[in-house]
C-alpha cells in the first residue's frame, strides 16, 4: 500500500494505516474473512467521494476532466489482496496462457510490442 494515496470517505489516509498496521493487522484479517465468508461487503466499503481529474487542454472546460471515485483505502486493501490470489491461482494452473502481457507484474504493452517484434524478426 502506497502512503501517498488520498484517504476515501472515512478520510483515514493510508500513511495512519501504514503506521499503526501492527495494531490492525488481526482485527482486519478477521473483518476481511468474515466478508468473503459471507459474501457481503460493509455499506460503508461502497461509499466513495466522487472529484474531478483534469486531464488535459482547457481547465476551464468540464468535458476535459473525468471523474474519479475515492473509496476507503481497507476496501482497496482487501480488493488487492482478492486480485492477488486470483492471479496467482490463475498462473499457477494455467489459465493465463504466457502470451498475455497485460495486467501481470513485468508484463505490459511494451513487453508484448518486443515479444512481437523479436517473433517477427526471427521468421
Amino acid at each position: 500500500m502506497k502512503d501517498n494515496k488520498s484517504p476515501g470517505v472515512d478520510e483515514i489516509p493510508p500513511k495512519l494505516l501504514l503506521e499503526i498496521v501492527e495494531q490492525i493487522s488481526i482485527p482486519l484479517a478477521t473483518v476481511f474473512n468474515l466478508s468473503l465468508e459471507e459474501g457481503i461487503v460493509p455499506l460503508e466499503w461502497k461509499e466513495a467521494t466522487i472529484i474531478p481529474l483534469f486531464k488535459k487542454g482547457s481547465s476551464n472546460k468540464s468535458e476535459n476532466y473525468r471523474p474519479m471515485s475515492l473509496t476507503l483505502v481497507i476496501c482497496k486493501l482487501l480488493e488487492r489482496l482478492i486480485k492477488d490470489h486470483l492471479v496467482e491461482f490463475l498462473v499457477k494452473n494455467k489459465f493465463i496462457k504466457p502470451s498475455q502481457h497485460g495486467f501481470l507484474k513485468a508484463r505490459s504493452c511494451l513487453t508484448n510490442m518486443l515479444c512481437f517484434w523479436k517473433m517477427s524478426q526471427s521468421g
